[in-house]
């Protein structure tokens, strides 16, 4: 089944500042709001239980669970996860999210869009940080604090930066080893630690300096079309089909037509997608330029539906990607060289 926008109450569980976001769902925030206004007007100020699993003998006899448990969203009955231990400790939506409470408050961001998805087994808010990032002279990205949780043990509470580059509304996420984001287990001590966790925040102004650093290194380091290829190859291809290049088969030989034709569109939206110009040092290719080639492919690939694609963006396999991409830009050296190879209409030899 695929992954939605909760619509459990009858609306999209999602709202935006200022304007409608790009799937044009939920309702729209004119005014600046706190996380509880958030959470009303979005719908995600529903409550969460826990309770014990039950197990019918053969007699008939009910077995209640010690150990086993099942979360219950007690305004529409709807059980959002079924195999939680007894550890596992629910964090209201409100108890959660409220990491953004003392950031609005300093004045540091503002809410751009909450969220929930999944019938609301996740849910999120996204805040805009006040201050962005300019890599080079104009090429412009704007960042933000994405904080979620999630009611089906299947995800920490986390904070984490996700960064958008304004020329074409890639999403980037940064994640340097100096540390871009907080993850919270859902334990009986979760709450002392989210407060430690609001503390932590003040990381907002030094990711903002390692983030530009980062990426202005990445818009001055040029590279060649070989070193393309094999930043790309690493980024799409699993272990044995970078293995069989480097083995010696030509890529158009082992890769299905459809990560043939993935790796073509990568290669197109490097040399002319938008903003790519900015990206670039003539007609020269950089890892900032190839970096986001990947989020600018990765953030524009079409899904069955709307909420798939936030699904896929936020959590799933699109963040992954955009994930490993990031990686390998920040550290080059992890890449793994790949033999000279043709594809897609495209000769590296």
């Amino acid at each position: 089944m695929a992954h939605k926008i909760d619509n459990s109450k009858g609306f999209n569980a999602f709202v935006s500042f200022g304007e409608k976001a790009w799937h044009g769902l939920g309702s729209v925030m004119t005014d600046a709001v706190s996380t509880q206004d958030a959470l009303q007007k979005g719908g995600l100020d529903f409550k969460v239980l826990k309770l014990p699993n039950i197990h019918i003998l053969p007699t008939g006899e009910e077995l209640i669970s010690t150990d086993s448990f099942f979360t219950l969203r007690d305004d529409v009955n709807a059980v959002l996860g079924s195999r939680l231990g007894k550890d596992y400790n629910v964090m209201q939506n409100a108890e959660a999210l409220n990491l953004a409470d003392e950031i609005l408050q300093s004045g540091t961001a503002t809410i751009e869009t909450a969220g929930a998805i999944d019938d609301g087994k996740k849910v999120f808010i996204c805040l805009k940080v006040n201050k962005g990032i300019v890599v080079g002279s104009n090429d412009k990205v704007e960042q933000y604090l994405l904080i979620c949780n999630s009611h089906d043990g299947t995800m920490s509470i986390t904070a984490k930066f996700t960064n958008v580059r304004v020329v074409c509304n890639n999403t980037l996420q940064m994640a340097l080893k100096q540390g871009s984001g907080v993850k919270v287990r859902h334990t009986i001590n979760a709450q002392n630690r989210l407060q430690e966790a609001v503390r932590l925040m003040g990381m907002i102004s030094s990711n903002t300096d390692i983030n530009t650093d980062a990426y202005n290194k990445m818009a001055q380091h040029v590279i060649s079309k070989e070193q393309m290829f094999n930043y790309f190859g690493n980024v799409f291809m699993n272990a044995a089909e970078i293995g069989a290049i480097q083995g010696g088969q030509k890529a158009t030989e082992i890769l299905s037509s459809r990560k043939q034709n993935i790796m073509t569109e990568v290669l197109n939206f490097a040399n002319n997608g938008i903003g790519q110009s900015l990206a670039m040092k003539g007609n020269d290719h950089t890892i900032w330029s190839v970096y986001n080639a990947v989020t600018g492919y990765a953030t524009r690939k079409k899904f069955s539906n709307v909420s798939d694609r936030t699904n896929s963006l936020l959590f799933g396999s699109t963040a992954d990607t955009i994930q490993l991409a990031t990686d390998l830009a920040i550290n080059p050296s992890a890449i793994k060289p790949l033999h000279r190879v043709g594809f897609g209409g495209v000769n590296f030899n």
